[in-house]
């Protein structure tokens, strides 16, 4: 874990030197993202249904508001596949976003680790289409029955007709307050580094999650994540 997130360190660094120098650095912006989450399913299968608003610009634009879909099957106390979809409306497009991951999760006594793999395609409706693959981990923590402390580190690398690229890395901690066995309250912070063809940005994003567990009855541990 400790070698992913010093590589994930590392592409900052060079994205950063690699900017200062070929494209326009934007001052820092201030971002939140708001999401309500369901959750339920049985046995292997376990659903979720998030819908999200993402704000930029210190908070006064939409960047976009998206509904997701996720399916994960519970192949096993380590494994889970995990197909999604999600449709995007932002200010200028929207977009479908079909993608497949895979969870690597290791549980012991209160720390559960987790290596997600995921491939994505994006597809607007002005008729591009671009891709992309996310390598993220999380180490969560439980210090008892009503705290999580969760800590992410992830990038994700674009491919475009007009450039190819690592598009965004974040880093950055979180703490989780469970309710009661329905109800879970997550509260993270990230910083992050966007990268485009023209402009590169650094902003700290403040997420607020309220996830709904309709239903927890699995044969295997799933995996206590997020996308970002």
């Amino acid at each position: 874990m400790i070698n992913k997130i010093l590589i994930i360190l590392l592409f900052v660094f060079t994205n950063n030197l690699n900017a200062q120098d070929k494209v326009e650095q934007l001052p820092w912006d201030n971002q939140i993202y708001l999401g309500n989450k369901i959750s339920y399913g049985l046995n292997k299968w376990k659903y979720s249904t998030e819908l999200q608003v993402r704000l930029k610009n210190d908070f006064r634009s939409l960047d976009n508001w998206y509904l997701e879909q996720v399916a994960s099957y519970l192949m096993s106390n380590s494994i889970e596949l995990v197909p999604d979809l999600r449709y995007t409306i932002k200010p200028e497009k929207t977009e479908y976003r079909p993608g497949f991951g895979i969870l690597y999760k290791i549980k012991k006594n209160k720390i559960q680790f987790i290596n997600q793999d995921k491939i994505q395609l994006d597809i607007s409706n002005k008729g591009k289409v671009s891709y992309a693959f996310r390598e993220v981990v999380f180490l969560n923590y439980r210090f008892n029955e009503k705290t999580i402390a969760t800590f992410v580190a992830g990038f994700i690398y674009r491919w475009r007709d007009e450039w190819n690229g690592f598009q965004y890395i974040r880093i950055g901690p979180g703490i989780s307050y469970i309710f009661d066995e329905k109800h879970i309250l997550n509260i993270s912070y990230f910083t992050g580094l966007e990268n485009a063809s023209d402009y590169s940005r650094w902003s700290g994003i403040p997420m607020i999650q309220l996830i709904i567990n309709v239903g927890n009855n699995y044969k295997y541990v799933p995996a206590y994540y997020f996308n970002f």
